[in-house]
């Protein structure tokens, strides 16, 4: 019985020893992702304003 111990403790040592595999770097994903807000976005000016075309346009009745 001894024997038995032994030899699983030596290679429970070995096991626990073991521990230099595959290393997977892990992110911080509770941080925000940091925008730089000082540039300004770009708007395309070439390109038409999109047009709702499913609601009626107001119309202004009051005489000026």
């Amino acid at each position: 019985m001894k024997k038995f111990f032994a030899i699983a403790v030596i290679a429970a040592s070995f096991v626990a020893c073991n521990n230099s595999g595959e290393k997977t770097e892990t992110k911080d994903t509770t941080v925000a992702p940091v925008v730089d807000t000082t540039v300004p976005a770009v708007v395309d000016t070439t390109v038409p304003a999109v047009v709702d075309t499913t609601v009626k346009a107001v119309v202004d009745t009051v005489k000026k």
